[in-house]
Parts: structure tokens; C-alpha cells; sequence
């Protein structure tokens, strides 16, 4: 299948790099797996085919009880939601037809994307259903797959950048705690003083009275 060089999103490139992340929990037998099934689809081109070689690729990392490639929300800041918004993808064919925009840079892999778009199809039935309908009629696989990943990569960005100001204002709320705990214990120790202070005098002046009375 010819390689894709067209240009994707800036920014993307990062989180094309956490996607892949994603990817190197499955080891070498994973990605030997998914080279399995790519060329399966390519040298058939029958999709009956390859949701075999799907189904017995997906049982096969079951049984083996190993380690398996993840949906890119497993794990990540606000889990439940960025599964949500994940998922959503797949209820619009626009983002699986409509390219990345032109002049900007955006890295994919199809072999080593590949798992990782085996493991959100077993979790996403919608978008099983929506390859199965524009592969290969309307799009080719490959161009399926690196349209799809490059607007997750974009739902994935966001939600590191909401990740990162989460963790910057619980840094500035400890600091400003610290803060505050420091300045209440000067002002306890100002007023310990005071109140020594206070003591003193009140001792000084009760020996004066004390001495006045003698006399």
C-alpha cells in the first residue's frame, strides 16, 4: 500500500507520539499480529476476511493473557470522558473521508497504528461498522485509518492540555497553602510574643504595686 506523505495538523505530532505509546505495550508478537492482518486485507481485499483475522487477532491477545495495545483514553487524565469523546468520533463520516488539513505535519504509521485501531474497534462497534461501509467503496484503508487517529489525536492534545493546567493549579493552590501556613505561623509566633510580653509587664507592674504597698 503506497505510503501517505501529506501533511497534518500542527501540534498533532506530539500525540501522534502518545498514540504510539499506546502501541509499544503490545511487543513484538502484537505487532507481528497486525502485519498479519493488513496483508490479509491486501492481498484479498475481502472484508469478511479481515473481521476474521480481527476477531482471532483480538481472541489470540486474550488467551495469551500478555500485554495488548489500548485505546488511547485507558489510563489518561479523565478517563471517562476522554472515552466519551473518543468514541464519538465514530458517529461521523466526515472525520474518516475529510483529510487532515494541508501545511500541517502530522506523523502516521499504519503498521504500528494499526493495533491500537484493533483494540478501540472492540470497544467501539460504531466504528467497525463505519470501516465496514467506507472501506474500500469510498476510501482506502489506510487513508480510513490515518484520517480517523489524526482528529483522536487532536481529542487526546486537548485533554493533555487540560491534564497540564489541572496539575499547574494544584501546584499553585499547595503553594499558595504553604504560603498561608507559613504566614499564620509567624503571626502565631507574633502574638506568642505579645503575649509574653504582655506577661512581663503585667509582672513587672504587679512587683511595682507590690514594692509601693511595702512602703
Amino acid at each position: 500500500m503506497q505510503e501517505l506523505t501529506t501533511k497534518a495538523v500542527a501540534g498533532a505530532k506530539s500525540l501522534g507520539n502518545f498514540l504510539y505509546s499506546a502501541v509499544n505495550k503490545a511487543g513484538a508478537k502484537v505487532s507481528e499480529a497486525g502485519a498479519k492482518i493488513k496483508k490479509t486485507v491486501e492481498e484479498n481485499s475481502i472484508l469478511g476476511e479481515f473481521n476474521r483475522e480481527q476477531d482471532a487477532f483480538i481472541k489470540g491477545q486474550e488467551g495469551r493473557g500478555g500485554a495488548s495495545a489500548v485505546p488511547p483514553w485507558i489510563g489518561a487524565h479523565n478517563e471517562p470522558a476522554l472515552k466519551e469523546e473518543c468514541l464519538s468520533l465514530s458517529t461521523d463520516r466526515r472525520n474518516f473521508v475529510r483529510a487532515p488539513p494541508a501545511g500541517v505535519e502530522f506523523d502516521f504509521d499504519y503498521d504500528k497504528m494499526y493495533p491500537v485501531a484493533v483494540a478501540i474497534m472492540a470497544e467501539d462497534p460504531n466504528l467497525e461498522k463505519m470501516r465496514f461501509d467506507l472501506v474500500p467503496k469510498v476510501i482506502t484503508e489506510e487513508n480510513f485509518w490515518r484520517n480517523y487517529f489524526y482528529r483522536l489525536s487532536l481529542i487526546c492534545q486537548a485533554n493533555e492540555a487540560d491534564a497540564a493546567a489541572s496539575r499547574q493549579t494544584s501546584a499553585d493552590d499547595s503553594q499558595d497553602s504553604d504560603k498561608s501556613a507559613s504566614e499564620n505561623l509567624i503571626a502565631n509566633e507574633k502574638s506568642s510574643q505579645e503575649c509574653i510580653d504582655d506577661v512581663k509587664k503585667r509582672i513587672k507592674s504587679l512587683k511595682v504595686d507590690r514594692d509601693n504597698d511595702d512602703a
